[in-house]
């Protein structure tokens, strides 16, 4: 329901939406990175959809803990996203989770841009070794 209404609202406002799935399943970063190579694909070459495009999805993604770190499944999400659209331009990005709540935090989940990982890494913070140690 969530994805219609979220489409509803873009078409509304003439923005083309499209839902790639409301059944994504599997491992948190590694859908990150297959939606963050869509996401760059639109935005340098225009397809496989026409600029601006709201591109939707949804599901219950995992996250395999590797190590003692803080995050949930949408942060982790959308820290491997925001590593696979570092420096490109025209793409933002929030996942977030419809019940409010986003692994053990407080957090429903997280925004990124293209900025997002230059502006980590200008604060001190590896953003690979930070999805490394799930601390998204």
């Amino acid at each position: 329901v969530s994805l219609e209404a979220a489409a509803a609202e873009a078409k509304r406002q003439g923005v083309e939406a499209v839902i790639l799935s409301d059944a994504n399943e599997g491992e948190a970063r590694e859908g990150g990175g297959v939606h963050a190579a869509i996401a760059r694909e639109v935005a340098t070459r225009n397809r496989p959809f026409s600029r601006p495009v709201l591109i939707l999805s949804g599901g219950e993604t995992t996250v395999t803990l590797r190590a003692k770190g803080k995050g949930g499944r949408n942060s982790e999400f959308l820290l491997a996203f925001a590593i696979g659209i570092n420096g490109v331009d025209g793409i933002n990005a929030l996942a977030a989770d419809t019940d409010g709540i986003d692994g053990s935090e407080d957090n429903a989940g997280a925004f990124a841009d293209a900025s997002t990982v230059s502006r980590m890494r200008a604060a001190g913070v590896d953003a690979k070794a930070m999805l490394a140690g799930n601390n998204a």
